[in-house]
């Protein structure tokens, strides 16, 4: 199925929507990229240590990366080359900005909560750190 204008704007406008790499996953980019992968969004030791990363964040990360650099990280994700990743690699700099992204996220969203005088807004975001701090 082709995604459309539409279908697509929609996407980058949920700023509510997460994707969750499961834990094996995680497990292995750890491995491959050192504990910082944890560091890319809330790791839910609920579901086993699976970790929720908000797509707005993976979406400004990756638009601060050239785009030869986003594709380079991609095939490098995809490799299993252990011996050619090295700490400078395009994977290394996107997880860096998918982690800034993420910490630069959770302080604006604690920020609007200080600075919201609207209740049901307050709830909202209280609901919302809550669950980014302690998980579901």
């Amino acid at each position: 199925m082709m995604s459309t204008l539409i279908d697509y704007l929609e996407e980058l406008a949920d700023s509510d929507r997460v994707i969750t790499v499961p834990a094996d996953e995680v497990d292995r980019l750890a491995e491959r990229f050192g504990d910082r992968v944890r560091q890319m969004g809330q790791l839910n030791m609920n579901n086993g240590g699976s970790l929720e990363i908000p797509v707005s964040v993976i979406r400004d990360a990756a638009t601060q990366l050239e785009s030869q650099s986003l594709l380079a990280a991609v095939q490098e994700l995809k490799s299993e080359r252990f011996a050619e990743l090295i700490d400078r690699s395009a994977t290394s700099c996107l997880i860096e900005k998918i982690s800034e992204n993420y910490r630069g996220y959770f302080r604006d969203l604690m920020t609007r909560y200080q600075e919201t005088t609207d209740p049901l807004e307050t709830t909202r975001l209280r609901d919302q750190l809550l669950r980014e701090v302690f998980g579901s």
